[in-house]
């Protein structure tokens, strides 16, 4: 069974060049299409029409696809074009002239806007790049060489009049047809333009096909800037997308008017066709660019208000990050202080136990042991007031050690590469309990800093003891490494862990730290805690 579905799926893959011939096949057939659509309607136009249809889909298709596959869809182009002309009787040359001026005027758009066009580029820029290269530009190309091809074989128009009809009609025959297609393909990739349904998409459009239709059919009086105000709700409700599908139907139905002869009922009856249909490409211009305009806006104003949202999403996150970072540094501190308020305890109760067996026969040992465990308590007091009301947590392995342990630990760190160099200023003494452990700890979080986080060879540790105060500065000689949680501590949404929780814990002590970059470079962190404090 293996065997036969491989064999299978074999037979049924299409070779390499099926694909693009394919496409070729349909991008022709498609512009054939556009360029007979007038002659459906009446043999001979009254005016002409008001924009070429398939202009817009051959710069679609090329702007859709890969550079390989435009020399087979221009050829696709030119065949189709060729056909078209021949069949209402065009003479070779001429038809020959127009195709080159079919295929050229799109391959300048695609081009231009293949090497202009970013997708950083906001909304607006985006429209503006898009009408500028590809409706400006191309056409005003294919609209000279049209002019040329029709000067050399004698016709009545004077050459710059034809490339000017050339121009706007295939300008506008790119601003209806391809600015739907290419704006849907954009919407696909990402999203630019306010959540439409389907459904919402087909009312609309339906509603200004109506409208357009309405005003040119069912009153007398000439009110089809009506559709305007359709179009503008289009650009608000569904941005780019939705008023370029609308505009379609819009364009098409009046494309319709013009080539059956209404077109002076649309604005002034009694002015002449070419008037009337240079009155109409007006109107399509204006309206489909101003709604286009409002609608970027609209997708401009919809990006910013995302990033906002984004921004504030990114502080919060940062900010419940900070809370749950202090809650754990505190929960690791009240761990501290259980374990030096239990072991005051025992002391106090075994000391309490020795002076009452001894106050009868002993009382100067007795008066001692009690001014012990008035001592005992007080320093437990005043460890239980610096963590008072704070929450006890889990087990720390770094519990316990302090800057007795400095030596062993500042070691490790040196075995990872980091010449560390440690000064010791005043006299040491011993301190409380929960200052020579949180001292032990910012040393610590400082130093792991520099091996994970700084591009550094050296650092220097300083513990000075004042009579009041513990000083802890220790500084690195590398450079800040964006992303890696090294910033400024008072920059409260770019702190991370490790800072928040030295600060966090000085803070608690009574004490202040700071950190940040020096201005001769590296990074320091400096915090100051207080040795006495006032117990309860």
């Amino acid at each position: 069974m293996e065997a036969v579905a491989a064999t299978t799926t074999s037979a049924l893959r299409l070779p390499k060049w099926a694909r693009p011939v394919g496409l070729a096949v349909v991008v022709g057939g498609l512009y054939a299409l556009g360029a007979e659509l007038p002659f459906w309607f009446l043999s001979s136009p009254a005016a002409g029409a008001p924009f070429f249809p398939s202009a817009g889909v051959t710069l679609a298709a090329l702007v859709l696809t890969r550079r390989r596959d435009w020399p087979l869809l221009l050829a696709a182009v030119a065949i189709a074009e060729v056909a078209v002309d021949l069949q209402h009787n065009q003479t070779v040359p001429m038809a020959l002239g127009f195709a080159s001026a079919n295929v050229v005027e799109p391959l300048i758009g695609a081009a231009l806007l293949r090497r202009y066009f970013r997708r950083e580029m906001t909304a607006l820029g985006a429209l503006g790049c898009f009408v500028l290269c590809a409706v400006v530009l191309g056409p005003m190309v294919g609209g000279a060489i049209g002019a040329s091809v029709s000067a050399l074989h004698g016709t009545e128009d004077p050459g710059a009049l034809v490339a000017l009809k050339w121009w706007i009609g295939d300008g506008l025959g790119v601003l209806v047809v391809a600015t739907p297609v290419l704006a849907w393909a954009e919407r696909r990739r990402q999203r630019v333009d306010p959540p439409t349904s389907v459904a919402e998409t087909v009312v609309v459009t339906a509603l200004v096909g109506a409208v357009t239709f309405a005003s040119i059919m069912v009153w007398d009086e000439p009110l089809v800037y009506i559709v305007i105000p359709v179009l503008i709700w289009a650009a608000l409700r569904g941005g780019i997308t939705l008023v370029a599908t609308a505009g379609l139907a819009m364009a098409f139905i009046i494309n319709w008017a013009v080539v059956t002869g209404r077109a002076g009922s649309m604005f002034v009856s009694s002015v002449e066709p070419d008037t009337a249909l240079l009155l109409v490409q007006l109107f399509i211009a204006v309206a489909l660019l101003s709604a286009l305009t409002l609608a970027a806006q609209v997708a401009e104003r919809m990006h910013a208000q995302r990033a906002l949202r984004a921004s504030e999403r990114a502080r919060l996150r940062a900010d419940l990050e900070v809370v749950a970072i202090a809650g754990k540094e505190r929960q690791r501190i009240a761990s501290e202080v259980h374990d030096i308020v239990g072991h005051a305890l025992n002391v106090v109760l075994l000391q309490a136990g020795g002076a009452r067996r001894i106050v009868a026969d002993h009382p100067e040992r007795a008066r001692e042991l009690m001014e012990s465990i008035e001592s005992t308590g007080r320093d437990a007091f005043r460890d239980l007031d610096a963590a008072l009301g704070l929450v006890d947590g889990s087990s720390d392995p770094a519990l316990g050690r302090g800057l007795a342990d400095l030596d062993e630990m500042v070691g490790s760190v040196r075995s990872a590469g980091v010449a560390i160099d440690v000064t010791v200023e005043g006299e040491p003494r011993s301190l409380p309990r929960l200052v020579d452990w949180s001292a032990f700890r910012i040393v610590q979080e400082a130093l792991t800093n520099v091996v994970k986080h700084a591009e550094a060879t050296q650092a220097a540790v300083s513990i000075r003891y004042a009579p009041k105060e513990l000083s802890i500065e220790i500084a690195d000689s590398g450079s800040l490494v964006n992303g890696n949680g090294r910033g400024v501590v008072a920059e409260g949404n770019g702190e991370r862990r490790g800072l928040v929780g030295m600060r966090e814990r000085v803070t608690v002590l009574g004490g202040h730290l700071e950190a940040g970059v020096e201005p001769h470079g590296g990074f320091v962190v400096r915090a100051c805690i207080p040795t006495e404090r006032v117990s309860p």
